[in-house]
């Protein structure tokens, strides 16, 4: 029998309904679009997404090809990401390899998505939580582009909490498709196989026709 391995998946985003469905809440929706869409027959995995108050975060756990994945949601506001990811990673024993966080990124385009790993924060306040709570870089995270097409006279941290217009609704419902095939081939196959399909030419001109 087959050693079964452990996996972190963490969608980030600020808790509370004043911020569901903002920019900088991406995370949490594609995390729970993922779960939903899950073809599994012995739970409903959106339904398990409950607040433990050890890790700080709402959790939910899953087997998928041989593989126990922990979801999650950190509930300690965007800035404090790192402390619940930690408590996880340490307390399920997970190595870094295996985790996946899943931001949005100002540097990207809307309707871009990338896979990358190692890399520093860019002044996502979430993701530089995270790398000094775990003391490390080396892990994946799944880049969803929230950048509008022209520049806007306004504040980063007024941009990121406000949520996207009706036509920026569109080009999300579009790459959810997309970003749920990344995350379970992550799981599968890891960061290297699954960056080389996906960030590969063909695919980046396919995230890149949605911004049209």
């Amino acid at each position: 029998m087959s050693e079964e391995k452990n996996y972190l998946v963490v969608g980030l985003g600020n808790p509370g309904p004043e911020y569901a469905y903002t920019r900088h809440n991406i995370g949490f929706r594609i995390l729970e679009n993922w779960l939903f869409n899950l073809n599994l027959t012995d739970n409903s995995p959106i339904d398990k997404l409950k607040f433990n108050q050890k890790h700080q975060a709402k959790l939910g756990i899953i087997k998928l090809n041989n593989r126990k994945i922990i979801a999650a949601e950190p509930q300690t506001f965007m800035n404090n990401s790192g402390s619940a990811v930690a408590s996880l990673q340490k307390y399920y024993r997970i190595p870094l390899e295996n985790i996946l966080v899943i931001q949005d990124e100002l540097d990207l385009p809307l309707g871009q998505v990338r896979i990358s790993r190692s890399s520093g924060p860019a002044g996502h306040n979430g993701l530089k939580s995270i790398i000094q709570q775990l003391g490390s870089n080396d892990f994946s995270r799944l880049r969803l582009g929230i950048a509008p097409k022209e520049k806007q006279k306004i504040k980063q941290k007024d941009f990121v909490l406000n949520k996207f217009s009706p036509t920026e609704e569109k080009i999300i419902d579009q790459i959810l498709p997309l970003s749920n095939e990344i995350i379970t081939y992550f799981i599968k196959h890891g960061f290297s196989a699954t960056a080389n399909k996906f960030n590969n030419p063909d695919s980046l001109a396919r995230n890149k026709s949605l911004e049209k």
